[in-house]
Order: structure tokens, then C-alpha cells, then sequence
């Protein structure tokens, strides 16, 4: 996050306050893609199935699959369990840190089949799924001491309150149609309808005093909120015979339906024998503005071949640059008897990435099967020269493992992620920089985990017919996916 963009700097005195709080370089996944999976078996494959998926999270990871399973089925993602921690080395200043932690519980992905005689050999799927979700909220409080703290002659004593609380919610809808092309070839697609919600709120409050009676007061406070809707395409296709299986998927970028946003900006100072031009008081809220947002192009290849019991997974998906845009239209901000002039604009940019993944399938018995996996989330942040909306700058990597197993004809998954990331930034002295002040260290390091404990089950509704849509024999279910 950035200071205000302003075309006349601040005082002294504001500039000792944001250079001083301003700190938090990174707190969420708000620029990654791969941070959480869709379905039970793709959480402990970390994604790798995108050639043959083997079960309804076809309708994310490739539509295509879809038209290959064996039987229409209904999955629960049911509860997944997220524990984060965030440190960032320096945080408060030398020798402090700063660390934040929390827990979120939240569902992944709901989906099922469709029936309908008409459809013949195609078929018809829904899913709701969580694409982002998540809450962050730090504060800090604490009281320094010094001499011209921040470059502000005279002042020696400082006492500060900082709060920033950032949420993200995102979700989408999809209706997937798919189709056999061939016994071993099938094509499909999956229209979403997303929906996404973010808020981002920073309030700072300071008291300062020097050693002949001089008396500070700043308060800053700033926030976002924007709510979009949006339509987006996936297109797949997966080819499977004997022991191989290779999909490929096309993701479309968004079209917006409607966006609709607010900021809100609060600054006031009050300064009392510091030799400082204190900045004219500002107390701008602006509503029902316009809002923007978009997704990028993606393509993605997966592989899958089976050696004996084992089956081993493989694939890369590569997202395209998203050019940066305005998340909401705003008007200029003058406060009143001044000649200043603030941008209240808040900047979205992704650059390009590819992430991998790998994972491998070991069945135990015909009703138990277990796995182990890896893949990257690198992070997309661009940097954009106004005020940054996302805040995910780290690459993350991606361990995870777990069962899957059998009870009558539902399938029940229970496994673990482990995730992890740092990341040097030097985003605090280059803010102080931007305000003529100095730094005590040139950079930080932010260093990132997530531990994630998931708890599913799918159920599947076995398809009895014979060819040509006559009665058969119903086969007994296996811990493999229908």
C-alpha cells in the first residue's frame, strides 16, 4: 500500500505519521490464483488433475472430463479449516516485530449432476464455489521515543494506534454442459457468474510531544469497498485411454455485468509549537461510484498416467497480464482553503505467472486411497504508480496430503495443506523516501504461513443404464471415483 497521491506534498509532520505507520508491505492472497482448491480430491492433489479430474470438480478443473465419468455424483467440500500467520521482520521499527494470526472456517465447493432423459450422452452439472475468501485485521499500538522522530524537529515522543483490515469475498456459479465426442474424448464448457466483494480500511491515530511543550494530534483514516459482478467462460477437453490422460483448458476473461463502489478519506491535524504547515483537514466520502474489475486469460495442461496401482499427476496452468485500471471512478479531492489536490483513486494490476503442480494417487485396498502433492502460487501483484489495492506480493509453495475413502456409496476425504512464502520488499524506506524522510533499515522481510485441515465427502448416485439408455447391472462402487 502506498501513501496518498497528492500533487502538493503534506507537511512534515504528515509525513512523519504515514512514513512511520505505514508499514505492512503484505497481509493476503488477494494476487494469487492457486491458493485454495475445489473438491476433496483436488485439495490433496493440489489441482495436478486437470487431464482427468475422475470426479464433479470436472466442472472447475476441466469440463471436458465431465462427459467421461462413470456417474453423476454430489460433493461437499464440507468444512475447511485455514490457520495463517503473517511476521514481518521490523515491523514497529528496529528490533520489533509484527505478526498477525487468525483462523477462518469456509466451504470450498458444492457441485452435483443434473439428470435429464433429454441430454442423452451429454451431460449437465452446477457448482457454487469459493474462488476468495478471507478477512485480515491488524493493529498495533505502542509509544516511541527519540530524538526528531521522523525527521520532525523537536519531536521526541510519539504514541500511535494502527488498524488495517482488509477482506476479500468471491464466488462463483457455474452451469457446466459436456459432451462425448468419442468413447475416450469428451468436450465441455462451464459459464460462471462471479460475484466479488473487497473492503479495505486503514485508520491511523497519534499524539506527539517535544521536550519544550510542543503537541501533536493526527488522525488518518482511508477505505475502499467495491462489489462486482462479472461473467466469465472455462473451456475444456480431455482425452483418456488405457493408463493416459491428457486435458486442456481455456479460461476466458471476464465480462463485466454491473460494479458499484465507495471511498472514504478522513485526515485532520493539529500541531501546536512544531515549525510545520499542517495540512488542510479533509473529510471526502463518496458513494454508489462506479467499479471495475476483471480476470485475465488462462490456459492450462494437464497429464496423468497410471503404473500399476499408482497414478501420477502433472499439470501447468499460465495466467495472462491484467492491465492496470481504476477499481472505482472517483472525483478529485480539494479541501477547502487549499490549493491540494488528492487522488482518492485506488489502483488493480496483475502481472503475468505460471504455476505447476504435481501429486500422486496410491490406492490401499479397494476402499481407501491416499495422497501426497505439491504446487506453486505465485504471487501476480503488479506494482502501479497510485495507491495499490491488492496486497499479496510473496510467491507461496504448496504441500498437501491426505485420504480419501469409502463408506457405503459416499466417499469421505480428510487431509491437510501446508503453505509457506517470504518475501523481501523494501516498499517502507521507499515511502519515506516519497516523503523526504529517512529510514532506519532499507528492507524487511514478511514471512507467510497457512496450515489448512479439510474434512469433505461426495456421494455418488450410481447411473444404471445400459446402452442405448436401457436398465443394467449396477457395479459395486470402489474408492476410486466413479
Amino acid at each position: 500500500m502506498t501513501p496518498i497521491q497528492s500533487r502538493a506534498r503534506g507537511s512534515t509532520v504528515m509525513g512523519a505519521v504515514l512514513g512511520l505507520l505505514v508499514s505492512m508491505p503484505a497481509l493476503a492472497q488477494d494476487a494469487h490464483y492457486n491458493t485454495r482448491q475445489f473438491g476433496n480430491r483436488a485439495w490433496l492433489l493440489g489441482g495436478a488433475f486437470v487431464g482427468d479430474p475422475k470426479d464433479i470438480s470436472a466442472v472447475y478443473y476441466n469440463p471436458g472430463a465431465l462427459a467421461l465419468l462413470g456417474a453423476p455424483e454430489l460433493e461437499l467440500t464440507g468444512s475447511v479449516y485455514e490457520y495463517t500467520t503473517v511476521h514481518v521482520e521490523d515491523g514497529q521499527g528496529q528490533g520489533r516485530d509484527l505478526s498477525d494470526s487468525n483462523v477462518d472456517v469456509l466451504p470450498s465447493l458444492i457441485a452435483g449432476s443434473l439428470r435429464f432423459e433429454f441430454l442423452g450422452k451429454s451431460r449437465l452439472a452446477y457448482s457454487l464455489l469459493t474462488r476468495q475468501g478471507f478477512s485480515y485485521s491488524l493493529q498495533t499500538r505502542g509509544t516511541r521515543t527519540g530524538v526528531d522522530l521522523g525527521g520532525v524537529q523537536g519531536l521526541d515522543s510519539l504514541s500511535t494506534d494502527v488498524r488495517l483490515d482488509q477482506s476479500v469475498s468471491e464466488y462463483w456459479t457455474g452451469l457446466s454442459w459436456a459432451t462425448p465426442i468419442t468413447e475416450h474424448l469428451g468436450l465441455g464448457l462451464t459459464p460462471f457468474v462471479a460475484t466479488r466483494h473487497h473492503e479495505l480500511r486503514f485508520q491511523t491515530l497519534a499524539q506527539g510531544s517535544g521536550d519544550a511543550g510542543q503537541r501533536l494530534l493526527a488522525t488518518l483514516g482511508r477505505d475502499l469497498e467495491v462489489d462486482h459482478i462479472r461473467v466469465l467462460l472455462k473451456v475444456g477437453a480431455s482425452y483418456q485411454q488405457g493408463p493416459w490422460a491428457v486435458g486442456l483448458t481455456l479460461t476466458t476473461p471476464s465480462l463485466a455485468i454491473w460494479g458499484q463502489g465507495s471511498t472514504g478519506l478522513e485526515r485532520a491535524v493539529q500541531s501546536q509549537g512544531f515549525d510545520t504547515n499542517a495540512p488542510a483537514p479533509v473529510f471526502d466520502f463518496q458513494e454508489d461510484l462506479p467499479a471495475h474489475f476483471r480476470n485475465s486469460w488462462a490456459a492450462a495442461l494437464g497429464v496423468s498416467r497410471s503404473f500399476g496401482s499408482t497414478t501420477l499427476y502433472a499439470s501447468v496452468e499460465g495466467f495472462a497480464r491484467v492491465s492496470s485500471l481504476t477499481l472505482v471512478d472517483t472525483e478529485p479531492i480539494v479541501p477547502r482553503d487549499s490549493t491540494e489536490i488528492i487522488n482518492g483513486d485506488y489502483a488493480f494490476a496483475l502481472k503475468p505467472v505460471l504455476n505447476a503442480a504435481l501429486g500422486v494417487e496410491q490406492p490401499l485396498g479397494d476402499r481407501l486411497r491416499v495422497y501426497l502433492s505439491g504446487h506453486t502460487d505465485f504471487s501476480a501483484l503488479e506494482q502501479t504508480p497510485g495507491t495499490n489495492a491488492l496486497l499479496g506480493g510473496w510467491d507461496l509453495y504448496h504441500v498437501a496430503s491426505g485420504v480419501h475413502f469409502l463408506l457405503g456409496r459416499s466417499r469421505f476425504t480428510f487431509g491437510g495443506n501446508l503453505a509457506w512464502g517470504s518475501k523481501q520488499t523494501e516498499r517502507f524506506s521507499e515511502t519515506l523516501q516519497q516523503l523526504g524522510l529517512s529510514a532506519s533499515t532499507r528492507s524487511q522481510d514478511v514471512r507467510y504461513f497457512q496450515a489448512t485441515l479439510l474434512v469433505g465427502a461426495s456421494f455418488s448416485f450410481k447411473d444404471t443404464r445400459g446402452p442405448g439408455g436401457k436398465p443394467g447391472v449396477e457395479e459395486a462402487p470402489t474408492a476410486e471415483s466413479p
